[in-house]
Parts: structure tokens; sequence; C-alpha cells
């Protein structure tokens, strides 16, 4: 079984990410992620949802509005 929880190097390997482009997009609001205990931790469903709110040019569409 997969973990849900993911660590910063997880989520990153996962979305096929350097770390420090993954800082930066939790940082500016991009990726939900949670701190705990000093160090971030990333829910694996949240991040394949992620796919699902870009508006097709590879951009995320936060609004309300699908």
């Amino acid at each position: 079984m997969d973990k849900e929880i993911l660590d910063i190097r997880a989520a990153a390997n996962f979305l096929g990410i350097k770390k420090r482009t993954m800082y930066k997009l939790v940082n500016e609001g991009e990726i939900p992620a949670k701190k705990i205990g000093g160090q971030w931790r990333f829910s694996k469903t949240q991040l394949i949802s992620l796919f699902d709110m870009t508006n097709g040019n590879g951009e995320f569409d936060m609004t309300d509005d699908q």
C-alpha cells in the first residue's frame, strides 16, 4: 500500500520536481501542505487532485467557478 502522507522529498519525487521548487510552491500557496514538527507533510491524494485543478495550460486554476 502506498504511503498517504509524504515528506518534502517524497512529494517532490512524486511530482517530478526538485525539492527547491517544492519549497517555492508551498511558500507561494500553490501546493497544499501542513507543517508538523517543523517539517512539511503532504497528502498524496491532494497532490493528485492538483492535476484536476489545472486550467488546461498547465497552470493551477484556484477559482471556485469550476
